[in-house]
């Protein structure tokens, strides 16, 4: 097998990783004893799953299987301190996030203590006026409202100078999954799994994952029994959050999309219809995209531009037509986020080239009154574009807010520190990031950070890679196989759906297809086997042209059409350089011409057999050059009968000269 990228690339957008580990190892005899077959098991021996032990943790754990929630760090206080507030009927606030994690984290912990008689409401900070994590001045009203314990959800590890100040009548205890800062708040309880000193063995939970191992114990602790309420919402917030699919948010996620179908939570319920995702009469499972695409935009949509308590209060409504209602506006809501998106977008791309920064290695781009709460979409969408780190800066009233994006290669957290000076605040991680700027500072923010990414990045850092697993034949393609690879699910970050890649394909059909024409459907074969291939949003351009030899990456799935079909989802293609002829390819054409025919035949007859016979090694187009350099030196001549043109074979009396021929001359000059 071929680990290197590919070289021979004429156009696509990646460099091709393939996958190492475990290429040409034996495969372990216990994959065979669970029935899984020697390509499956070669990609779960490449993402680490080498010992039967880890085989049937990752097949068949259940949420029995999860640790015991009193090994993370700060739990017996946290559920001490909950219980008295219930028996004391003391107020409890749960300070939550606008991002789905954290309206999922708030849901799943009001609906546990609301079914426990608890006196619980919740908070969540507008996105503009007040931004992520807890405020001071909302805590204090808070405090004055009469709330005596406030738990934060996905928030509050860094919020260590806030709890400080808040009144002394009021408790408060965090829950949270983000980095450790290294001043750690002094609060009753601080529960994160990344804490020095937790116990806890799993440490790649969402907040609402968190938030639900809070749940379980104290269920342990009241019922003394496990809770397993609400997966649903563990998932789906686990999902949009695009954490770790391993281990426990594995188990999570599995059986949460299995309930999902099935949801007893009314607004989930009709969120799923309002989405077009649960449809009368159908009853397919719920993936993981449809999560993705489509339930976790409609809640994300509240928090951007309307307000998130929208979508706890969908998922704590215990009313159908309420939840109806909700769920209905949150798609209108959607909509109209989209719109803005859009229109951002477009701004943004003039702007950038009013900036003549298509090419700079980082793309700073300002812009008055856009949405603060959108421009991550954005910035997402030109760095998936143009391949660069993206910082969009909207401007207020003389202060910018921006939200980056990034590439692998450019620590966007660490880029941003080393302009501290030219900044009013910033946070953030490796790939995404936020900050602060007076509007006279963008200009020689702008010229800093590009001074910095010359000095850290290379050219080779702007080619996005696609990590790909190995290269199949078509042959190997099979429903069956597709299906096999269902084993994998449910698939996201470190356990990514498998991109595959087979080369030597033959395009013998293409097309465009959809609305506007704007996607491209194309026919692969190779040694008489034949799978459609589908680019996505390809607009007007071709990825290929009928008669091209080249390779694909891919991801398989099913087809339904008038039964089970293998269907490519193109992810990248690579195309056979133009043709090029030399004398070895002409003796190899020569010997095949004399085997198919005797003296004479139709020339598109004559043509499909030997074309036939040298693929996948010659493409059509070489073919139907080497026909026209026989024709040149006169081995084959062209004869009309009635309505039909023949090929007649002239053996040579003597020795040819292929340069003769002013095609062999042309093409073989090339290279």
């Amino acid at each position: 097998m071929q680990n290197k990228p590919e070289t021979d690339k004429q156009q696509g957008k990646y460099i091709w990783k393939f996958a190492s580990a475990g290429k040409d190892n034996e495969i372990p005899a216990f994959f065979s004893i669970h029935g899984i077959s020697p390509l499956v098991a070669g990609i779960l021996l490449r993402r680490g799953i080498d010992t039967e032990d880890k085989l049937k943790h990752f097949c068949y754990d259940t949420p029995a299987d999860l640790s015991d929630p009193f090994l993370m760090k700060g739990m017996q206080a946290a559920v001490d301190r909950i219980i008295l507030a219930l028996q004391k009927k003391e107020p409890l606030v749960i300070y939550g996030d606008y991002d789905v994690d954290g309206i999922t984290a708030t849901s799943i912990l009001y609906r546990f203590l609301k079914r426990e008689g608890a006196d619980v409401r919740f908070y969540i900070p507008a996105r503009e006026t007040e931004g992520y994590g807890l405020n001071l001045p909302a805590v204090q009203k808070l405090a004055e409202e009469g709330c005596k314990l406030l738990i934060t959800v996905d928030n509050g590890i860094a919020a260590a100078d806030i709890i400080a100040q808040a009144p002394e009548t009021m408790d408060i205890i965090v829950t949270d999954h983000h980095l450790v800062p290294e001043k750690i708040p002094n609060a009753i309880a601080v529960l994160n799994p990344h804490q020095t000193n937790c116990r806890y063995p799993y440490k790649e939970l969402a907040g609402c994952g968190v938030a639900y191992t809070v749940c379980r114990a104290l269920a342990l602790t009241l019922h003394n029994e496990a809770y397993e309420e609400d997966m649903e919402l563990v998932a789906m917030g686990t999902i949009a959050d695009v954490v770790s699919l391993t281990g426990e948010n594995r188990i999570l996620v599995r059986e949460g999309l299995r309930k999902m179908r099935y949801t007893q939570i009314p607004g989930l319920a009709a969120l799923l219809r309002a989405a077009g995702i649960v449809k009368p009469g159908e009853d397919k499972p719920i993936s993981v995209e449809d999560v993705s695409f489509g339930l976790a935009p409609r809640l994300n949509a509240a928090g951007r531009i309307a307000h998130a308590r929208m979508g706890v209060d969908l998922l704590i409504s215990y009313s159908r037509e309420k939840a109806e209602h909700i769920a209905r506006n949150l798609c209108e809501i959607n909509v109209k986020r989209q719109a803005v998106e859009k229109g951002i977008y477009e701004e943004a791309v003039r702007r950038l080239h009013q900036l003549n920064a298509e090419k700079a290695d980082v793309m700073v781009i300002d812009g008055h009154g856009w949405n603060p709460g959108v421009i991550g979409i954005s910035a997402s969408r030109i760095l998936e574009q143009y391949n660069r780190p993206v910082l969009m800066i909207t401007i207020k009233d003389g202060i910018g807010k921006g939200s980056c994006r990034s590439i692998p290669a450019f620590d966007i957290y660490q880029a941003l520190k080393a302009q501290e000076s030219l900044l009013i605040q910033l946070g953030g991680h490796k790939m995404a990031a936020g900050f602060s700027i007076r509007e006279e500072n963008i200009p020689a923010f702008r010229k800093a950070i590009n001074d910095y990414a010359a000095r850290v990045l290379s050219p080779e850092d702007f080619i996005p890679e696609l990590e790909l697993e190995e290269y199949l034949p078509l042959r190997e393609l099979t429903p069956r196989f597709i299906h096999e690879l269902e084993i994998l699910e449910p698939c996201g970050c470190d356990n990514p759906r498998p991109l595959f890649a087979s080369k030597n394909l033959h395009v013998n059909y293409t097309r465009h297809m959809g609305k506007d024409n704007k996607h491209f459907k194309c026919m692969f074969e190779q040694d008489n086997i034949s799978r459609q291939g589908i680019f996505w949003n390809t607009g007007i351009s071709s990825p290929c042209r009928n008669g091209d030899i080249v390779s694909a990456a891919y991801r398989a799935e099913i087809h339904e059409w008038y039964g089970e079909n293998v269907q490519l989802i193109c992810k990248d293609i690579i195309i056979r350089p133009e043709p090029f002829l030399n004398r070895d390819k002409m003796v190899s054409f020569y010997l095949t011409v004399k085997r198919v025919m005797d003296s004479e035949g139709p020339i598109e007859e004559i043509q499909h057999q030997v074309a036939d016979r040298l693929k996948p090694s010659f493409s059509f187009q070489e073919v139907e050059l080497m026909f026209r350099v026989f024709e040149e030196i006169h081995l084959l001549n062209r004869r009309q009968r009635g309505n039909e043109t023949y090929y007649q074979y002239q053996p040579a009396v003597k020795k040819l000269d292929l340069f003769t021929s002013s095609t062999y001359c042309k093409y073989s000059m090339r290279g």
